[in-house]
């Protein structure tokens, strides 16, 4: 710490926010869990096999929990940064980021602690040094930052530390932004490639990057969640991010997929799953014009004071579970994406990859979500690194089969708020967030609009989450479109024939009527 002088850094607690916490139950219903549960029952994943790292803000010469407690009883530390002590505020963070009762991901055993000016220097980044970061311990997959800070001129090269490791290990690196009332700080949310995070009732920072830092007037924090300071916000995600590493380990067509563990798509997943709310300013909005020509462009892919809302694991697993569905680089003919899922793509200069989905009945809302990581490399000087820039779009198929825009008038009668154009030249976090949008076929377009010729392609992970097909007796073969497949059912079925689907009015017999249901729902 000596060649930085005085390190200006603090645990993000204290003086500053609401007066109130959120219970365990009610945080896990906010968060998805408590769906997610009842969806899965014993195949939830609960972050086993995880491994994970807590950075903390030295109350004199201590830095971690309570490892006493019961519950933390059968878990593993390993300290990093010497003896660790005990701190409440490292106790109460680490109950949200691992512990029994307070954690999303209670199963999580292994744990490496360290403290925070260690971590930025001797221990790990080794910030101001011509040597790399040291190797990430023990398979840590995911880094908590309950503090903010400052090292002076030093600040973009420990950013740029950051940055590169998450990019070099694959690691999932969450940071609180301040508390309201307190200064906005750019150690650790001027990250491009980690995750900044806020409360879900919009009582912190919210700031753009600064000048004199890598990448000004980016969008942060980039997701909440349900608690009274950002130090306890944050582990919450981070314990998100267990559960969604856990599931990309374990789920059929997942545990053979690398891609599916990638940092940026995890980080998309998560964010995308997202339950778009602002308690701040009572709408959730990325500012996209609502009227004119430009109807449904933004270039502010994010809600200013939440990002893209309240973490939802529920949702975010059905997007993981969804598994990698390749984009195509040019527009396809037909469907091939489904309702929910992800892919990692690579996407050349003046190119763009391509998703075709169908929706059989209106959406009420429509997330997409697309991030990608910083490049950076030793010795992570002021021309060692680098960031593409995407957009979005969302076109609709026409009859003829072609791509027809939704911007201004000619998408009025196909959706009705939100946008359908992300185009920020700032962000690595492009969102689409729509509602209302009409039955039919639709393209996602992921288009690379930078000219960086010395990285020819560049690698994105996006989302998307769509209505799940829903089960209406017209659609008899459950494949989420009512067509001729569903009218040749019920011809097969026709006569007398109680209890069966292909019986859509329950009459007991399968007849006209069931025929005419079927062309009413086509």
């Amino acid at each position: 710490m000596g060649r930085f002088g005085s390190l200006l850094l603090s645990a993000v607690i204290g003086t500053f926010g609401p007066a109130f916490s959120a219970a365990g139950d009610e945080v896990f219903d906010i968060v998805g869990l408590t769906d997610l549960l009842a969806r899965l029952g014993d195949d939830a994943p609960t972050g086993l096999g995880v491994v994970v790292a807590q950075v903390e803000v030295a109350d004199g010469t201590a830095y971690g929990p309570d490892q006493t407690l019961d519950q933390f009883q059968g878990k593993m530390f390993t300290a990093m940064s010497g003896p660790p002590g005990v701190t409440s505020h490292a106790t109460k963070v680490a109950k949200r980021q691992y512990g029994e009762k307070k954690s999303l991901a209670p199963y999580v055993a292994d744990i490496f602690l360290y403290e925070a000016g260690g971590w930025i220097t001797d221990d790990y980044l080794l910030t101001g040094t011509a040597d790399a970061p040291l190797a990430t311990p023990g398979g840590v997959k995911l880094i908590n930052n309950s503090w903010i800070g400052s090292i002076g001129p030093s600040t973009n090269n420990a950013l740029r530390r950051a940055d590169y490791v998450i990019l070099r290990d694959e690691l999932i690196i969450t940071n609180g932004v301040n508390n309201e009332g307190g200064p906005s700080a750019p150690l650790l949310s001027h990250l491009y490639n980690g995750i900044a995070v806020g409360v879900r009732d919009g009582t912190h920072v919210f700031d753009s990057t600064h000048s004199g830092y890598d990448g000004p007037g980016r969008m942060k924090p980039e997701i909440v969640a349900p608690e009274v300071f950002t130090s306890y916000a944050t582990p919450i995600i981070n314990s998100g991010g267990s559960l969604m590493t856990e599931t990309a380990r374990t789920w059929p067509g997942l545990a053979s997929n690398p891609n599916a563990q990638r940092s940026d798509v995890l980080k998309a997943v998560l964010l995308a799953g997202a339950t778009h709310e602002d308690l701040h300013d009572g709408e959730w909005s990325n500012n996209p014009y609502t009227s004119g020509p430009d109807r449904g462009w933004t270039k502010k892919p994010i809600d200013q004071v939440v990002g893209v809302g309240t973490l939802n694991v529920n949702m975010s697993h059905m997007i993981m579970t969804g598994l990698e569905q390749d984009g195509s680089g040019e527009p396809p003919s037909s469907e091939n994406v489904t309702w929910a899922g992800w892919d990692l793509v690579s996407v050349g200069i003046g190119e763009s990859a391509y998703y075709r989905v169908k929706l059989s009945k209106p959406a009420d809302e429509v997330s997409v979500l697309a991030t990608w990581h910083r490049w950076c490399a030793l010795p992570l000087g002021d021309d060692d690194w680098a960031i593409a820039d995407f957009n979005i779009i969302l076109w609709r198929v026409d009859e003829s089969g072609d791509l027809v825009t939704l911007l201004g008038d000619d998408g009025l009668a196909y959706f009705s708020g939100g946008n359908v154009v992300s185009a920020s030249s700032l962000d690595n976090v492009e969102h689409l967030y729509i509602t209302g949008l009409a039955a039919g076929e639709y393209v996602i377009e992921l288009d690379r609009m930078d000219a960086l010729g010395e990285l020819p392609e560049w690698e994105a992970a996006i989302a998307w989450l769509l209505p799940e097909p829903g089960s209406i007796p017209e659609d008899v073969t459950g494949d989420g479109v009512v067509d001729v497949l569903d009218l040749l059912a019920v011809l097969a079925a026709w006569g007398e024939c109680v209890g069966c689907p292909e019986d859509i009015n329950g009459d007991g017999v399968v007849d006209v009527l069931d025929l005419l249901a079927v062309l009413a729902a086509w």
